[in-house]
């Protein structure tokens, strides 16, 4: 028992953050929400292959004709 008065109580450091470390976390979570935005906002790439695939058979068409 006599051991067990000298035993102390461990308390947790203080955590704190520096300037890198919180660029570290925010700069990361910036980009995975410029990738979402950007996908969004992407037109579909079926719609937009299907006009421009009319596009060349015109133009050898008017090269046959010449």
């Amino acid at each position: 028992m006599e051991q067990a008065r000298e035993i102390n109580k461990v308390e947790p450091e203080d955590l704190s953050f520096d300037a890198v470390e919180i660029a570290g976390l925010v700069v990361p979570l910036l980009f995975a929400v410029m990738t979402i935005v950007l996908v969004a906002l992407n037109p579909d790439p079926a719609g937009t292959a299907a006009t421009e695939s009319k596009a060349p058979p015109e133009r050898l068409e008017q090269i046959h004709r010449r």
